[in-house]
């Protein structure tokens, strides 16, 4: 069984869900990420990670296994699930 971190329960620190962004966009926010990472700062790594959009299917796994809320507030990306299964997907 895998954990879910990272889960914000402040919704003030929820990020705006973003368009879908360009692979090399998604190359450079990793790479940052990782610099980041490496100095240690993790939480300003996983707070620009989550900046990436999370594909679909893991968007899909995470709602089924911690709940929509839980996704939701979490910060991550979701443009790229709500451009797949439509706007109200998390609802449902």
């Amino acid at each position: 069984m895998f954990k879910m971190t990272g889960i914000i329960k402040n919704k003030e620190k929820r990020m705006p869900q973003a368009q879908t962004i360009t692979l090399e966009e998604e190359i450079a926010i990793g790479l940052k990420a990782l610099e980041l990472k490496k100095q240690g700062k993790t939480e300003e790594s996983l707070a620009l990670h989550k900046q990436i959009p999370l594909p679909p299917y893991l968007a899909k796994i995470i709602k089924d296994y911690f709940g929509a809320d839980n996704l939701k507030n979490s910060g991550w990306n979701l443009s790229e699930a709500d451009a797949e299964y439509g706007s109200g997907w998390l609802n449902k």
